[in-house]
């Protein structure tokens, strides 16, 4: 069991969908009234007014999705991070807007508005495939380190 000054929990909002807190903020949507059309500008923008980086999580299983959204939440507590069902990804991007998305299935969506994700064993197999600006990157066996500098990347990549 991981030790920290920082809390990480899990509220379920409606439905399938969870976020993820870290003592008492709750990191909710925007309105979509207020939003960028475009997420790569949407993102450099929140930065710009202080933001943290942003990472979505929508991998399978879901123990797994919240297992590592609570070690990077430890290991990273600048990170803002979103825990959905994977069958909310491609409406998640459009609505938080991420620096990274780990999942398990990449859609177009993704590609086409993000920057940087992770396909962590897609279609059950032993081999992930990470996308960083563009550049392919395959992974026999991904390991923790590994999605911390992919995160770490996407910081970089955004400033």
């Amino acid at each position: 069991m991981l030790e920290s000054d920082v809390f990480v929990s899990m509220t379920a909002e409606t439905g399938s969908k969870h976020e993820a807190t870290r003592g008492d903020t709750n990191f909710l949507p925007k309105s979509p009234h207020n939003r960028s059309k475009d997420p790569a500008a949407e993102a450099a923008s929140a930065r710009r007014r202080g933001g943290r980086p942003r990472v979505l999580m929508a991998n399978e299983p879901r123990a797994y999705r919240e297992g590592i959204a609570a070690v990077i939440s430890q290991l990273r507590p600048e990170v803002e991070i979103e825990i959905v069902e994977p069958d909310a990804l491609d409406t998640s991007i459009e609505r938080f807007s991420p620096d990274v998305v780990i999942c398990s299935k990449a859609t177009d969506t993704l590609k086409s508005g993000v920057r940087v994700w992770v396909e962590l064993y897609p279609e059950n197999t032993a081999l992930s495939v990470a996308s960083i600006g563009g550049r392919r990157i395959e992974y026999a066996e991904i390991q923790l380190p590994d999605l911390l500098s992919i995160v770490d990347k996407a910081e970089e990549l955004a400033n």
